[in-house]
């Protein structure tokens, strides 16, 4: 990450009080999952007493699988995005499981940014901002889930671009 000059965007890391226990949550479910499947396919029980289990031991497997993933993905999950001023490029930086993954977005012909409210699972909302160019075409940069006023000040600062916000759209 070369020419970055100004971090418009950072979704932080959750603090340690909060990873340190997530991580401990999804490596157990994890050990529950394995050890689910384990009894399933093989018979061989790795410290859990699962005789008498009822149910399908191969969906409760995947299950606490789902579950640990979700919950380790806590200790590493992070979202940057930066402008890079020679190059007129937005770069939006996430950390995973796999590492950290860079994505440029070229400015070149934009028109402006529009920063909506939709839903996102069973009862959230979040902001989507999207770059809309003048031929039309409209590309998705990033979802933020609450404070969005400083980042909206912040990219219309930075890109000398328009940022029109929509707010209770489905």
């Amino acid at each position: 990450m070369q020419n970055l000059n100004a971090t418009l965007f950072d979704s932080g890391r959750f603090s340690l009080w909060f990873r340190i226990p997530a991580l401990v949550v999804g490596v157990g479910a994890l050990w529950i999952g394995i050890a689910l499947g384990a009894y399933s396919l093989f018979d061989v029980t790795l410290g859990l007493p699962l005789r008498g289990a009822r149910g399908s031991p191969m969906l409760g497997s995947l299950v606490c699988l789902g579950i640990g993933a979700v919950w380790i993905f806590i200790w590493f999950a992070q979202v940057r995005v930066f402008y890079d001023t020679p190059r007129q490029e937005l770069v939006v930086w996430s950390r995973g499981y796999l590492g950290s993954h860079e994505r440029r977005v070229s400015l070149a012909g934009s028109r402006e940014f529009h920063i909506r409210q939709v839903r996102s699972g069973l009862a959230g909302r979040t902001w989507r901002v999207c770059v809309e160019f003048t031929d039309g075409r409209s590309e998705q940069l990033i979802d933020i889930p609450a404070g969005v006023e400083p980042f909206a000040k912040a990219l219309s600062e930075a890109t000398n671009l328009p940022v029109s916000k929509h707010e209770n759209e489905v």
